[in-house]
């Protein structure tokens, strides 16, 4: 039967078909190639050129700017704008006061002097600011505030308004302390630091009839206070007004042993003040 298989030759040529293709398939399978081997070599970045000026130049006549750019001359400086916070021009801004005459009458030339350190605030320091002017409009008149919120927001206006080192913040501090019911100890330290200018603010309450709803005059101790703390930091720059304005009418009210004519609380914190100013 094999004999007659090999002697069919359809058979033999399917055979040789089969074993052709079964070779070409082998060969295919084995002669693939391998995937490449990437090899990836770093590339460093170009280095960015440094600018320079260029030859015959100078970098005292241009500047680089941040993207590497040269640049001739130099930008038009910005000045920041001025702040409204100096001495108006042509006021005094250290004491000078005029001669006295020996033969003056002292209460007098005291209020002579009183009156020069009135007209010229800024002699002592302190600076003419424009939001201090603001403030001031906001808070005067003096007058009790009418609930929590109020006082709340005085309150922040105050301490802003102490913070503007403007002699004028007297008139507003001494009016909000004696008439609108608000006090605190950064109102005292400033009146305090204005030093004499504050004085012609303090003084008309020192000196007013105010009964405040009783039989007697009644003097606020935001009045005796900052006048006796000033009084002993400024003792020579107020010289006569220590001495016949404040100090003379602290012993009137001080006199008043049997309250005619001032409280009794009164009468004590006058003695308490010129014990502080050494009387």
């Amino acid at each position: 039967m094999l004999k007659n298989l090999l002697s069919n030759r359809i058979f033999i040529g399917i055979l040789v078909l089969i074993i052709c293709g079964v070779v070409s398939v082998y060969f295919l399978r084995t002669d693939l190639p391998e995937e490449p081997i990437k090899i990836y070599t770093p590339v460093e970045p170009m280095p960015k050129p440094k600018a320079e000026a260029p030859i015959g130049e100078t970098e005292q006549d241009g500047h680089v700017h941040e993207d590497g750019t040269w640049h001739e001359g130099t930008h038009e400086a910005h000045a920041p704008p001025a702040v409204p916070n100096t001495s108006p021009p042509g006021v005094a801004t250290t004491p000078d006061f005029p001669s006295v005459d020996p033969n003056e009458d002292p209460v007098e030339a005291a209020y002579k002097r009183l009156e020069y350190i009135k007209n010229n605030p800024y002699a002592w320091g302190g600076v003419h600011s424009e939001r201090a002017t603001e403030l001031i409009a906001q808070l005067m008149p003096a007058s009790l505030p009418i609930d929590h919120n109020d006082s709340d927001e005085r309150e922040l206006l105050i301490e802003e308004l102490c913070q503007q080192n403007d002699p004028r913040a007297a008139g507003a501090l001494i009016a909000l302390m004696c008439d609108g019911g608000t006090k605190g100890r950064v109102m005292f330290d400033t009146l305090e630091a204005i030093g004499p200018p504050a004085v012609p603010y303090i003084l008309p309450y020192l000196e007013r009839v105010n009964t405040m709803g009783t039989d007697w005059i009644q003097v606020s101790f935001a009045v005796f206070d900052p006048l006796s703390r000033i009084g002993v930091r400024y003792r020579e720059d107020l010289g006569g007004i220590l001495d016949h304005i404040i100090i003379a009418k602290f012993q009137e009210i001080a006199a008043d042993e049997n309250n005619e004519r001032y409280g009794p609380t009164t009468v004590r914190r006058a003695r308490e003040a010129l014990s502080v100013l050494g009387r």
